[in-house]
């Protein structure tokens, strides 16, 4: 086993036993050739687009398979078992029809020198075989063809296409796609398969990625704001009521509407959990009577805080640990998320909803919830209720009542190092204006941040996705302060990263120009010294200190 996908590899290095995530040596070595088997496809993929051979449901397939390999997202082996026969037959069905296109237009046999990816074989559908595989396809095999350097930025890039693969299921789901977004895809894996990539190609490469992440995650707003209305800002309560309830965890909000929509007016209550509590902001799902709070803190917490729940618990699009025995009788997936022994919720069929019967059954047989807090926290900023800020926002900073805007946006973790992000918020002075996405905000969003003249300090725009909502509100307030360069404003931003759609923040950043970023608890294992310095050096990349020392610097636009 070698996996490095996340912030919490064993000692910032690799986890080479087993995952600190749960995840298994063998499914590990499976995700490694479900990697390998996507590379033939989108190498035949690109090929074959010149004959428009690519169908939607290929360019669909490509971007759930990319998904499932996100960080705490699916750890059964019998789906990455499926995954690779079908990435295999679609990359066979599009060879045979390439071919034959190829033939016909140039009269000749194409004759390319064809990547072990683009012609691998098995005799038969097994895990065992899969996995035995995995383990000579992996990224240590990938080390010994290619330069360090160039390989380390390429895991950086593949981990960004990963975090493009979730966003265009997301829009899959909202009927948003994008056909470029696709062709990147089949793109870059086809770009890895070359041994003699310079780091400038896989620079440009990555800013490309980092500029459809943003527009990926601009297209979901839209798509949700059209479906949802518009978020405001909005109270959100943390206590329980004296009803059974479901909590339902992860981005989905279409999934969340068909829960609510499914259990009115049965006495079951819906709570959410994680990134899922910015459905309060949302108006077609705040109708709900039944959406009664937000239960727990964020994903890390959930092998203590699901067994308190005693209702059913529904993981909609990530963040799923391995269960407890206490609660995994009670646990539900959907979607990609997948763990062995655990139900899972089949995709809704066209023009229908999803069927969550077998949750709401079992919430009327539950207890309500154990309360865990009480209070209340605000969410809701987003871009509409961001920009309509802006003026004010504006009129402050040229007032000098706002010195800087701090953005600690991204994923929170397990490590204790994270403490900095609730210290960092602490620390940071009172005419520090603070916006974040994601759910690095549980580390502080209980906290009265007060206000500066009718602003409040604290603006959380709510999930990772809503990241490109911050940036569209900064480029109104550019044009509120008549700046000549985004990069100009008084902003900093902080990035906790902890998987591959935080990667993607990171790299949007760098496409805009933005300096001085800085990424912790933990710089990315994938980055070697020549790669830190280079992306120090064109971009400021910078790791974290202590929260004083950072407070000090970003104030002073460092």
């Amino acid at each position: 086993m070698f996996c490095y996908h996340c912030q919490e590899a064993k000692k910032n290095k690799v986890c080479d036993t087993a995952g600190i995530c749960g995840k298994k040596a063998n499914v590990a070595s499976l995700q490694d050739l479900l990697m390998f088997s996507l590379k033939g496809l989108a190498y035949y993929c690109t090929r074959a687009e010149t004959f428009e051979l690519v169908s939607d449901k290929t360019d669909r397939f490509m971007a759930k398979a990319l998904f499932s390999m996100v960080t705490n997202v699916n750890f059964d082996p019998a789906d990455f078992v499926g995954l690779i026969d079908e990435a295999v037959r679609r990359r066979d069905s599009i060879r045979k029809k390439f071919l034959a296109a190829y033939k016909l237009r140039h009269g000749e046999e194409f004759n390319e020198a064809l990547p072990e990816e683009a012609s691998w074989h098995y005799d038969a559908i097994d895990e065992k075989a899969f996995t035995a595989k995995g383990e000579t396809v992996g990224v240590e095999k990938d080390l010994e063809k290619l330069d360090p350097d160039v390989h380390a930025l390429q895991e950086c890039l593949l981990y960004g296409v990963k975090g493009l693969g979730s966003l265009a299921v997301h829009a899959q789901e909202m009927n948003v796609e994008e056909t470029e977004q696709y062709r990147f895809m089949h793109q870059v894996l086809n770009f890895t398969l070359a041994l003699n990539n310079s780091l400038e190609d896989v620079m440009q490469m990555l800013l490309r990625c980092g500029e459809l992440g943003l527009a990926a995650m601009g297209r979901l707003n839209q798509a949700n704001s059209d479906r949802f209305g518009d978020p405001e800002p909005t109270t959100v309560y943390l206590d329980t009521w004296d009803r059974p309830g479901i909590l339902v965890s992860g981005h989905d909000l279409h999934d969340i509407e068909d829960l609510l929509e499914q259990t009115a007016g049965t006495g079951v209550d819906v709570y959410t959990h994680g990134e899922a509590i910015a459905a309060h902001a949302y108006p077609a799902l705040k109708k709900y009577f039944n959406l009664v709070a937000n239960y727990g803190n964020a994903w890390q917490d959930q092998k203590t805080e699901f067994p308190k729940f005693n209702g059913p618990i529904l993981v909609t699009t990530n963040s799923i640990q391995q269960p407890k025995k206490t609660y995994q009788d009670k646990l539900f997936s959907t979607g990609m998320v997948g763990w062995p022994d655990v139900t899972h919720i089949p995709d809704r069929k066209p023009g229908q909803r999803k069927d969550f019967s077998a949750l709401i059954e079992l919430a009327k047989q539950s207890e309500p919830p154990t309360p865990l807090a009480d209070g209340t926290t605000t969410t809701g900023y987003g871009i509409k209720s961001l920009c309509a800020l802006s003026d004010s926002i504006a009129e402050a900073i040229k007032a000098e009542k706002i010195k800087r805007i701090i953005v600690l946006a991204g994923c929170d973790g397990r490590h204790k190092e994270r403490r900095y992000y609730s210290e960092l918020a602490d620390s940071l002075p009172e005419d520090a204006l603070i916006v974040t996405a994601g759910d690095t905000k549980y580390r502080f969003h209980q906290k009265d941040f007060g206000r500066i003249g009718d602003i409040p300090r604290f603006l959380d725009a709510g999930q990772s996705n809503d990241f490109h909502g911050i940036i569209v509100f900064l480029q109104q307030l550019q044009q509120k302060l008549d700046s000549s360069e985004l990069q100009h404003l008084p902003v900093s931003f902080n990035i906790a990263w902890y998987e591959q759609k935080t990667i993607l923040m990171m790299l949007a950043l760098f496409a805009l120009n933005f300096k001085n970023v800085r990424v912790g608890p933990t710089l990315p294992p994938f980055f070697t010294p020549k790669i830190l310095e280079m992306l120090g050096d064109n971009y400021g990349l910078k790791g974290i200190d202590s929260a004083e020392n950072d407070v000090a610097a970003m104030m002073a636009g460092e």
